[in-house]
C-alpha cells in the first residue's frame, strides 16, 4: 500500500469519520450468447441461453402474466428463455427477457412459491446439480427447497424432496436479454506461451490491493466481483458514503476538492459520473473485468498484498456503533486507550479472511468460464505453478501480506520507556506456518509502523508520525536522513506543529496525542528504529520458509541490514521492493538489491513517468540476471493512480492495437494482435480516456501501454513484458537453494 497518500490518511480518516469466455474474441460483456448445445454437467450453462424444460412432462417454463410461472410450451421457441448467470460455482441467477430474475416467494402459512424478482438477492440464487447426465435439480438454500414442477396447476413451485418432479433439462435458446456486466471494449484472444520450458512474456503488477474490498471497517465501497453482479459490485455508494457522498470524508479530501466536506454522484452502474476515478481512492478500481481487459493485454502476473490497519479499523467500529445507538460518533476520539477491540480488527485475522476472498473471487470466474481450473485468474504457490498457468495464457496470482502487525508483532510503548512486544518466537513460528500453509508467499516485515521487527521508514512528517503514536504509545526518534545519491529518497521534514487555524479536525489531532508533539531539526528525517533481535529471528525464519522478502516500508539503515543477512547468505538471498520504496532506497542499496538476484519496481506513472524510472534503473542492472521492470501499481490501497498524458504529450488514439506495429519486439511475432477500444460504460454514459484522466481503473492499463509504447518505444517494451518472467526468476532463486 503506497503510504505516501495512505499513511497521510490514516489517522485524518478515522478522525475525520467520527465527525464473456477469455479463450474467445470479444468485444462486449461476453453475456447472452445463444447455448451451443444441451448442457452435460452443471458448469456448462454459464452466461449462455437456455429453456428450462419440466423431465416429468416435457413442457417448458413461461411468465405469466401474474409473474409466476407456469409449464404450458411445448417447444423451447415459444418457452421464456433464461440467461443463465453464475453466481458462484454451480450457482446461477436465472435473468429472463424481461430483466427479471426467477426467485422464490415466501406464502402464507411458511409456503414457499415461485415468481420473478426486479433485483438480484438470495431468492434468486439457485444451486444447481445434476442427477443424470443433461438432468439437474435446482435448490433455493433461501428457502430451503427445490423447485419442482406442480402436477395440479402445471406450475413451477418448490418442495422439500425433489423426485421426479424437480427434475429439468436446459434446452439450448435464443433471445436472452443479456446480464448487465462490464465491456471488455477489446477484440482478439489471450497468447498462450510457447512451452513451461520457455520464457514466459507478460509484465507484472507486484503490488496491488484486490481484496482490500474487505478492510478497513467498510470504508471503501464496491467490490471487484459480486455473486449478484455488476449492479451489486459497483452500484451506488450512497449506502456507505451517503447522500451526494457527503459522508465520503476521506475520498472527498483527497478528490478534486480538497475538502472532506465536498461531495460527489454517488451512482456508479451504469452511469459511473464521478467515479471510478484516478483520485477517486474509497471507491473500486479493480472490478474483473477491468483486470481481465489488462490481463488480454499481457498482464500475466499480479501479487495481491492482503492488508489492514488495527487503529483505523477500531476508530471506524467506534464510530459505527456510536452512530447506530444514535451517540455522537465524535465521542469516540476522547480517550484512544478506551477504544474497542474488536477480533474483526486484528491485522492477522482480517488478512486470513482477505485470503479466503481471493479464493472465492478465482472461483468466481472460474464460474463464469465455465467450470473449477477454466478462470484465466489462478491462485499460485510455486513458480512452477505460475509459469504452467502462464503458458496456458492465465494470469498466474500471487499472495503477498503488507500489515504492520505481521505475526502479531505489535509493539507498546508505554510512556516511551518499555517495550512489550506482542510476539514471541514461538507465536512467529506458528503464525508464519499458518499464513504458509494458506498460500502466503511474499511479506513486509513491517508496514506502516513501528513493530516488534524494525522501524518503519519514514515519508510523512505528521500524519503517520501521530498514528504511529496512537498505535505504539510513542512518537518516531529519528536522525538526520544521511546525503547520499538516492533511487527513491528517504525520510521526511518533520512537522512539529498542527498547521493552520484551530478547527475541529486539528483539535482532535491535538486531542488524539494528549496536545503533546516532539519537536524535531529541520531537514529530512530518518527513523533511528531499526532491526531488533527479534526481527532477526523473524527474517531467518522466512528465509527458512523461502519467502519473497520487501525491503518497501523498513528504515534506511534497516534495508542495509537485511541486505547484509541475505547476502551472508549461500547463495545470495535475493530481496525486492515492489512499489517506490518506502523510506528511501539509495542508488547504492538499489545496486545490491539487483545485485542479490531480486527486483526493483517502481510505483507505476503515467507512461513517460514509467519510462523515466526505467532508464534510471537500466545503469544498475547485474549483467548475470535478466533485466527487466514491471511496477506496482498499488490500485485499491488508497493510492492515487498515474495521471493523465500532458498536454505537450503525443496522445492516444482510440482505438489502438497492441502486439503488431511500430514498435512492438520481434517476440511478438507469433502473437495474435488485439484492438482495443475506448473503455466505456453501457448506454454511452462515460468513456474513459487516458489522456485526459489518467488511470480511473485498472482496465485501463491497455491504454497505458500504449502510452508506455509511444514514449519508450521497442526498448521499454521489451523491459516491460519482460518483467514476468523476471519476477518468476527471483522466485526460483528464492526457492531453489
Amino acid at each position: 500500500m503506497r503510504q505516501g497518500l495512505w499513511g497521510g490518511v490514516l489517522l485524518l480518516q478515522a478522525l475525520v469519520l467520527v465527525a464473456c469466455g477469455s479463450s474467445s474474441p470479444t468485444s462486449s460483456n461476453g453475456s447472452g450468447a445463444t447455448a451451443r448445445s444441451e448442457p452435460v454437467t452443471r458448469y456448462d450453462m454459464a452466461n449462455a441461453c437456455y429453456a428450462l424444460q419440466s423431465v416429468a412432462d416435457k413442457s417448458y417454463a413461461v411468465r405469466a402474466d401474474d409473474g409466476n410461472y407456469v409449464l404450458s410450451e411445448k417447444t423451447p421457441a415459444s418457452a421464456d428463455p433464461f440467461f443463465m448467470k453464475p453466481s458462484a460455482l454451480g450457482k446461477y441467477l436465472l435473468y429472463g427477457d424481461d430483466a427479471s430474475l426467477l426467485a422464490v416467494k415466501s406464502e402464507s402459512g411458511g409456503d414457499y412459491g415461485v415468481t420473478s424478482v426486479s433485483k438480484p438477492a438470495d431468492t434468486a440464487d439457485w444451486t444447481v446439480d445434476s442427477t443424470a447426465s443433461g438432468i439437474f435439480t435446482l435448490y433455493s438454500a433461501a428457502a430451503d427447497r427445490y423447485l419442482a414442477t406442480d402436477p395440479q396447476s402445471a406450475s413451477l413451485t418448490l418442495v422439500s424432496d425433489e423426485g421426479l418432479a424437480g427434475q429439468f433439462r436446459f434446452a439450448p435458446a435464443s433471445g436472452c436479454k443479456a446480464f448487465p456486466e462490464i465491456a471488455l471494449d477489446a477484440h482478439g484472444t489471450a497468447y498462450k506461451g510457447q512451452g513451461v520450458d520457455k520464457p514466459v512474456l507478460g509484465f507484472a503488477d507486484v503490488h496491488g490491493h484486490v481484496s482490500a474490498t474487505t478492510f478497513l471497517g467498510g470504508a471503501h465501497y464496491g467490490a471487484p466481483f459480486s455473486r449478484f453482479g455488476v449492479t451489486d459490485a459497483l452500484g451506488n455508494c450512497s449506502v456507505q458514503h451517503g447522500p451526494d457522498g457527503s459522508l465520503d470524508l476521506v475520498g472527498n479530501l483527497l478528490g478534486p476538492t480538497g475538502s472532506p466536506l465536498g461531495t460527489h454522484d454517488t451512482q456508479g452502474w451504469p452511469t459511473f459520473v464521478d467515479w471510478p476515478r484516478r483520485d477517486a481512492l474509497t471507491h473500486e478500481a479493480t472490478y474483473y473485468r477491468w483486470i481481465e481487459r489488462a490481463w488480454l493485454a499481457g498482464l500475466r502476473l499480479m501479487v495481491n498484498n492482503v492488508v489492514e490497519n488495527e487503529v483505523l479499523c477500531r476508530l471506524e467500529s467506534a464510530a459505527i456503533a456510536a452512530n447506530d445507538l444514535g451517540h455522537d460518533p465524535s465521542s469516540v476520539i476522547s480517550d484512544l486507550s478506551k477504544l474497542p477491540n474488536p477480533a474483526a480488527c486484528n491485522e492477522m485475522e482480517s488478512a486470513v479472511k482477505q485470503i479466503q476472498f481471493m479464493r472465492d473471487m478465482q472461483d468466481y470466474i472460474d464460474a463464469q468460464e465455465g467450470g473449477p481450473g477454466k478462470g484465466w485468474f489462478r491462485i499460485v504457490e510455486t513458480p512452477a505453478e505460475a509459469r504452467k498457468v502462464i503458458n496456458d495464457g492465465k494470469m498466474a496470482v500471487v499472495l503477498g501480506i503488507e500489515i504492520s502487525h505481521l505475526f502479531n508483532c505489535s509493539l507498546k510503548q508505554p510512556g516511551g520507556l518499555v517495550e512489550v512486544v506482542g510476539c514471541d518466537e514461538k507465536e512467529i513460528d506458528t503464525q508464519l506456518n499458518r499464513l504458509y500453509d494458506l498460500g502466503v508467499r511474499q511479506m513486509f516485515p513491517v508496514h506502516e509502523f513501528d513493530n516488534g521487527f524494525g522501524g518503519n521508514g519514514i515519508f510523512d512528517g505528521l500524519v503517520l508520525n501521530i498514528g504511529n503514536f496512537v498505535d505504539t504509545g510513542k512518537f518516531w526518534q529519528t536522525y538526520p536522513c544521511p546525503q547520499d545519491d538516492y533511487f527513491f529518497s528517504p525520510g521526511a521534514e518533520m512537522t512539529t506543529a498542527i498547521p493552520g487555524p484551530s478547527n475541529p479536525l486539528t483539535d482532535l489531532l491535538i486531542q488524539s496525542t494528549a496536545g503533546i508533539l516532539p519537536i524535531y531539526p529541520s531537514g529530512l528525517q530518518c527513523n533511528r528504529r531499526t532491526l531488533t533481535d527479534l526481527g532477526r529471528y523473524a527474517i531467518g525464519e522466512m528465509m527458512k520458509k523461502k519467502i519473497i522478502i520487501e525491503v518497501d516500508h523498513l528504515e534506511l539503515k534497516m534495508k542495509s541490514e537485511l541486505l547484509d543477512i541475505a547476502e551472508q547468505q549461500t547463495p545470495v538471498y535475493p530481496l525486492v521492493s515492489s512499489h517506490g520504496g518506502h523510506g528511501g532506497i539509495s542508488m547504492t542499496q538499489a545496486r545490491r538489491l539487483l545485485a542479490s538476484g531480486g527486483y526493483l519496481y517502481p510505483s507505476k506513472g503515467n507512461g513517460r513517468q514509467f519510462v523515466d524510472e526505467l532508464n534510471k534503473l537500466r545503469p544498475l542492472a547485474d549483467d548475470r540476471y535478466l533485466f527487466a521492470m514491471g511496477y506496482g501499481a498499488d490500485t485499491n490501497g488508497l493510492a492515487t493512480q498515474s495521471g493523465p498524458r500532458g498536454a505537450d504529450a503525443v496522445p492516444v488514439t482510440y482505438p489502438f492495437t497492441l502486439f503488431r506495429g511500430k514498435d512492438w519486439p520481434q517476440e511478438f511475432s507469433r502473437v495474435q494482435p488485439i484492438t482495443f477500444d475506448q473503455s466505456a460504460v453501457p448506454e454511452g454514459h462515460r468513456a474513459f480516456d487516458i489522456n485526459t484522466e489518467g488511470l480511473a481503473q485498472y482496465g485501463m492499463i491497455a491504454d497505458w501501454i500504449e502510452a508506455v509504447r509511444i514514449e519508450g518505444g521497442e526498448p521499454a517494451l521489451r523491459d516491460l513484458y519482460n518483467s514476468a518472467e523476471v519476477y518468476l526468476e527471483v522466485w526460483e532463486r528464492t526457492m531453489n537453494r
